[in-house]
């Protein structure tokens, strides 16, 4: 357990909303998909990059209980000219806690969304450096205030299940 498994070609699905947090793989048009699984077996050191529509998963040990630790660095990729999608109370909430001050539209310029092709930016991580990029209680509590909101809550409902399950324990 442990290894992300993916759905080959699952991200040129077209029954699976675009907002969707949470997917049944038995749902009516992903019959093409569910059998095809790619299990990566990563190092140290490797990196995986897949398509933000790929449907995926990281299975956990049968009793819940996990008995190794890792650390995990993920993040989005972008390209130029890309704009700011607000996303506070939709579920997506999770995907943005810094304190950026973009608004929905805005192009994405911020040393919260750092510049790392074709050129490294120094005032980027000049920024970064001086602490002007990071995140404080404050600004999380604020985010996932939007959490409480009806489209949230639906999509979050069998996330809040399984933690509800393994208080139980």
């Amino acid at each position: 357990y442990g290894a992300p498994v993916y759905l080959k070609g699952s991200h040129r699905n077209d029954v699976v909303d675009e907002g969707a947090v949470f997917v049944d793989i038995e749902q009516n048009g992903l019959e093409d998909y569910k059998e095809k699984l790619l299990e990566f077996r990563t190092m140290p050191g490797d990196m995986l990059i897949w398509h933000p529509r790929t449907i995926h998963k990281v299975d956990g040990p049968s009793d819940g209980i996990w008995t190794t630790y890792r650390r995990v660095l993920g993040g989005t990729v972008c390209k130029g000219g890309t704009k700011y999608q607000d996303k506070r109370g939709s579920g997506g909430v999770l995907s943005d806690l810094g304190r950026h001050g973009l608004e929905q539209g805005d192009k994405l310029k911020s040393s919260f969304f750092p510049v790392i092709y074709p050129r490294f930016d120094d005032n980027e991580a000049k920024e970064r450096d001086s602490g002007k990029v990071g995140r404080s209680p404050r600004d999380i509590a604020s985010k996932l205030s939007g959490l409480a909101g009806k489209a949230s809550g639906d999509k979050f409902a069998s996330f809040f299940q399984v933690l509800g399950s393994q208080a139980k324990q």
